[in-house]
């Protein structure tokens, strides 16, 4: 559920591509690489084009990029990069993208992002994907199969003009990216170390060549080996609290009009179904069960889902398991980490789960790497004196992640942070107290975690669910209008952003909306400072 599909595309050969044999180690450390700027100038660089300019004619350089990943976030960042002109290449250590894998959710906020990327690539997916975020979504009880909580994805993305969150199959999703930028890609190969010289990264491939590049960006997953520039002492991924298995169920819920996205929720579980489209539903069963510790044969696997996990719940959740066949189902430790606050340094950068790994919860793993993708791209095309699209200064590469650093981090940690306390809700979750109005009433479920869970119930619905979303489909707002579209809704001081704003009046421009987050990171003030004024 988590593999991607197998395309007949055949690699092209390595774009400006200079080989020579493996040498050196992993990844050197940040302190190592630092070490090196500006100690050496780059060598000669291996393509060359012409640029007209208006004083004549240049000679100048074409910016190399190197992305080691080829998941989401590396094809959509190869996507941006291919757009502005620059010479990409993609190396991806699996063989083949796999002929399955689950659905993947893009959200208003990704689909948004995936908009001012490319126009083109956004209908596409619009046209081959399943919108779930204007039916009910919510939580449920797992056992009494009632509404604990519901929560609105459709007016967060209406206000801002946005489409409601959609899901489409991964394979689907890649077929189309690699419709782009599958030129770039060479499977089996993957980045194992890195090393800055001068003004070039020499990248180490574990076909034991070299490739060399202006820029390197780790796209590379949870377990990275670009991270190695950061993270010197290759520190573990945290587990969870959490095991999920997986699968497809081909059938229709008597509610599939009306409910597209619903979590049972029960003490130290929860069981979640989402509608993909064509008759199926993808289902994932969270277990609070320790990491490689459920020692079950696949085929054996929705027996006992069915029989000890899920027994007494949902007639739903039955359905499901029992309209899954057993060779889509599959099972993984989840894993994620504390927030990081640096992601890059000189002229490497870390992207998606390589940078900020999360919980599932929401739904905004893959988002996250499509937000990256466009802010990158942003903060490169910032470079160019007169937004020229083919005037982009090697030498200022490294200007560019730092700022893109600087305009994720935050933003990236407060959702890493979302994702981790859902997760630790859903599993703190007992049947709320209830009351029975027969005669004498009947008080069910009184034990204090019970108690809690009814007294959250009012606060998730009317306030923390409402929120949540706001500020996650807020994103688009935060990027500059200007590049790479157009003004449009969602744009803070536009005129499309007036009408749907209600009539709040003009909202004021981004510069005013950022200043807070500018003086946040610039550290010009203390954070009791910080607080004093903008809280």
């Amino acid at each position: 559920m988590w593999s991607g599909m197998g395309l007949a595309l055949v690699p092209v050969a390595l774009l400006s591509l200079r080989i020579a044999p493996l040498t050196g180690s992993a990844c050197r450390s940040r302190a190592a690489m630092v070490s090196q700027l500006g100690s050496v100038h780059h060598t000669s660089h291996s393509s060359k084009d012409w640029h007209q300019a208006d004083q004549g004619q240049v000679r100048r350089q074409k910016v190399e990029v190197i992305i080691a990943g080829g998941g989401i976030g590396g094809l959509f960042s190869a996507l941006v990069l291919c757009k502005m002109g620059y010479d990409v290449r993609v190396f991806e250590k699996a063989k083949q993208y796999r002929p399955f894998g689950g659905p993947i959710q893009i959200a208003s906020n990704a689909a948004e992002s995936i908009r001012r990327i490319d126009e083109g690539v956004y209908q596409k997916i619009l046209h081959r994907s399943t919108i779930i975020g204007d039916r009910m979504n919510g939580l449920k009880d797992g056992l009494s199969d009632e509404w604990f909580a519901t929560f609105d994805l459709d007016s967060p993305a209406r206000r801002r003009g946005q489409v409601s969150s959609v899901v489409i199959d991964r394979p689907v999703l890649q077929e189309i990216l690699l419709g782009e930028v599958g030129h770039c890609v060479t499977k089996d190969t993957e980045v194992i170390g890195c090393e800055q010289v001068g003004e070039r990264m020499q990248v180490q491939l574990s076909t034991g060549m070299m490739a060399e590049g202006d820029l390197l960006i780790g796209s590379d997953g949870i377990r990275s080996r670009v991270r190695d520039v950061f993270d010197p002492s290759r520190r573990e991924p945290v587990w969870s609290g959490y095991t999920c298995v997986a699968g497809m169920a081909y059938c229709t819920p008597p509610d599939i009009q009306e409910v597209g996205y619903k979590v049972w929720v029960g003490p130290r579980k929860y069981f979640v179904s989402v509608d993909v489209g064509g008759g199926r539903i993808q289902w994932y069963a969270f277990l609070n069960i320790p990491p490689g510790s459920l020692m079950i044969e696949r085929d054996e696997t929705l027996g006992w889902l069915k029989n000890d996990q899920y027994a007494d719940w949902a007639d739903d959740v039955a359905l499901l398991l029992n309209n899954s066949p057993v060779d889509e189902v599959e099972q993984r430790d989840l894993y994620d980490r504390a927030p990081d606050l640096q992601w890059s340094s000189g002229r490497v950068c870390l992207l998606g789960d390589a940078a900020h790994p999360m919980m599932p919860n929401l739904g905004q793993g893959g988002g996250m790497a499509i937000e990256d993708a466009l802010v990158l791209g942003q903060e490169i095309a910032k470079l160019n004196v007169g937004r020229d699209p083919n005037g982009v200064p090697c030498k200022r590469l490294p200007l560019a992640l730092r700022k893109y650093n600087q305009n994720r981090v935050l933003r990236a940690a407060a959702v890493q942070g979302l994702s981790r306390l859902s997760s630790a809700f859903l599993f703190q979750y007992q049947p709320p107290l209830d009351i029975e109005w027969s005669f004498p009433p009947r008080i069910k479920n009184t034990g204090p975690k019970s108690l809690i869970t009814r007294a959250c119930q009012g606060f998730l619905q009317n306030v923390a669910f409402p929120l949540q979303f706001e500020f996650l489909f807020s994103f688009p707002e935060c990027v500059d209008p200007e590049v790479f579209a157009d003004s449009m809704a969602g744009d803070f001081g536009t005129s499309q952003a007036t009408e749907t704003r209600g009539p709040r009046g003009t909202a004021d421009g981004p510069s005013k909306i950022r200043q807070a987050e500018r003086e946040l990171i610039s550290g010009r003030a203390s954070l009791e400072e910080w607080f004093q004024k903008y809280w």
